[in-house]
């Protein structure tokens, strides 16, 4: 039997009443999850609280789960998702100016500079996030997989159940629609 087939079966049976099963997704997905969960936060404490609330905002959702794609990818897309949303929460909740003492303006001040290219860097960086949000979400994944993953195509396919060629097609098409939408939003 298929993973996907398989991990199907495991969803109905969760959302039958078989609670106790989710325990297998979770088990069989932590490692993708943590790897992402990683490039977010340095923290082991940190990592381990997060992987925790997208397994349980996962579970919540398992019922919006439309088998249209492989477990494992409809969870990477949750989980980046949690895990942007988390950052962005973080940066918000920074200090007010007032509120910072010496020793942390100091601390911030040399630790984070924002010089104009950094700036422009920052801007650009959002741009490509919306930008991201925007185009076709096969291609977003597949683009999202191979540059910021940094995963290989074949490790791609593994993962999506596709072809490396298709996933090569995705990633051109995430580039051009990505090109498209800088072009037209800068």
């Amino acid at each position: 039997m298929k993973d996907s087939e398989e991990e199907f079966q495991i969803v109905e049976a969760v959302l039958n009443g078989q609670k106790d099963r989710y325990r297998e997704l979770v088990d069989r997905h932590a490692p993708l999850v943590f790897n992402i969960v990683n490039r977010f936060v340095s923290q082991r404490d940190e990592a381990e609280e997060l992987a925790q609330e997208i397994f349980v905002k996962t579970y919540e959702r398992l019922s919006s789960f439309n088998k249209q794609s492989k477990f494992s990818s409809w969870l990477y897309r949750i989980a980046y998702n949690h895990c942007r949303d988390y950052a962005k929460n973080i940066r918000r909740k920074n200090e007010s100016f007032n509120e910072v003492g010496e020793q942390d303006l100091k601390k911030h001040v040399v630790t984070y500079p924002l010089p104009d290219a950094e700036l422009e860097k920052a801007e650009w960086i959002a741009l490509l996030k919306q930008g991201l949000k925007e185009i076709n979400t096969d291609y977003a994944e597949a683009f999202l997989m191979k540059y910021e993953a940094g995963m290989t195509y074949q490790a791609m396919a593994q993962r999506l159940d596709a072809s490396k060629g298709a996933l090569k097609v995705r990633v051109y098409r995430a580039k051009k629609e990505l090109k498209a939408f800088i072009e037209q939003n800068s």
